[in-house]
């Protein structure tokens, strides 16, 4: 074969191959074309998943009045303690549920209501109560609730109108955001005194799978760098941190309360009650509760809870508690059970 046969040959079979290519491109476009059903929508966003709730946010489903689930009324709600969150899941059965109030059991150790949020005066120690909340303008579900807790000292306000109206003429700030030598002003001005260093390994936590941080601690992902800055002191004083704490709760602290960083060196980014939150906020939610009818047992320790399993479904059918130190059996088909740690 001469040289110019081995070149139409040649440009012969080049032409082919392109040919063939061009044609497996064709192909797999139309491949990717058939695969890929994506379209612009928010249809199917609010789909229920296997557990029977979807998710949502905005206010357009906030302030909607939803309907009255179907037998209800013969429905009952039993919720051992008396907890913020317990009262919380109470007040929903109530305003959202719309459970008769009688069908809703809280059982409760002690003699009065909001488990840490309590509030005691004993003789021998003084005022007590065990725990409290830094709250901030967006606990979503908190003011939720608290537009229809009505207040227990202003007439048509709600517990939300009080606390609302409460830190626009008297917002929160410290003076002195930390002491040294024995009370004196550490005037931190302000200041976060984080290097570029410091600032590159929160971001780098900050975008960290939380997978990769199941095993760390804080001190594995930080360094001098950030522990003898400023904005440590505040963020640990703030959120109760010490370095060998969890490294994956402090990146979701720091997801969660970013927007306020700009607040942590005056505490300007809190909100506060008028009073301690037992009286602010426990005390309005079991009006509100015994108003409509809500069934409190105090003096009632839950010991037990007896279920009756089945592939497809998990009923609580017994409770076991010691009411006044006497033991008791409370039996029940209980259709929605809550319980608070």
């Amino acid at each position: 074969m001469n040289r110019k046969s081995l070149t139409i040959a040649a440009t012969t079979v080049t032409a082919v191959s392109s040919a063939v290519l061009v044609a497996k491109k064709v192909k797999n476009n139309k491949k990717d074309e058939k695969i890929n059903t994506y379209r612009n929508t928010e249809l199917g966003k609010y789909d229920k998943n296997d557990k029977g709730i979807y998710y949502t946010n905005g206010n357009y489903e906030a302030f909607a009045r939803p309907k009255k689930p179907e037998n209800v009324e013969n429905k009952n709600a039993y919720l051992i303690g008396s907890g913020l969150a317990s009262l919380a899941a109470a007040c929903f059965l109530v305003r959202d549920g719309q459970m008769p109030g009688k069908n809703i059991h809280i059982l409760e150790a002690m003699d009065l209501a909001g488990g840490a949020c309590d509030g005691i005066f004993d003789p021998s120690r003084g005022y007590i109560m065990r725990g409290g909340r830094e709250m901030e303008n967006h606990f979503e579900c908190l003011w939720d609730l608290f537009r229809s807790i009505p207040s227990l000292e202003i007439k048509d306000a709600s517990v939300l109108d009080e606390f609302y109206w409460l830190n626009k003429e008297d917002p929160n700030y410290s003076l002195c955001r930390a002491t040294i030598n024995r009370g004196q002003d550490a005037k931190t001005n302000g200041q976060f005194n984080l290097s570029q260093k410091g600032c590159m390994e929160i971001m780098k936590l900050f975008m960290t799978k939380d997978e990769d941080l199941y095993d760390k601690t804080i001190e594995d992902v930080f360094d001098e760098e950030v522990f003898n800055s400023t904005f440590w002191m505040y963020w640990r004083t703030m959120f109760a941190f010490e370095n060998w704490h969890s490294a994956l709760e402090m990146k979701l602290y720091f997801q969660r309360f970013i927007h306020h960083i700009s607040g942590l060196p005056d505490f300007s980014a809190l909100k506060f009650t008028r009073y301690n939150q037992y009286e602010s906020l426990i005390l309005p939610m079991q009006k509100y509760l015994e108003k409509h009818g809500v069934d409190f047992q105090f003096n009632t320790e839950v010991t037990n809870v007896l279920f009756d399993i089945k592939p497809d479904k998990k009923v609580a059918k017994t409770i076991e508690c010691n009411v006044k130190g006497k033991e008791k059996n409370s039996l029940s088909e209980m259709i929605w059970f809550y319980y608070q740690w």
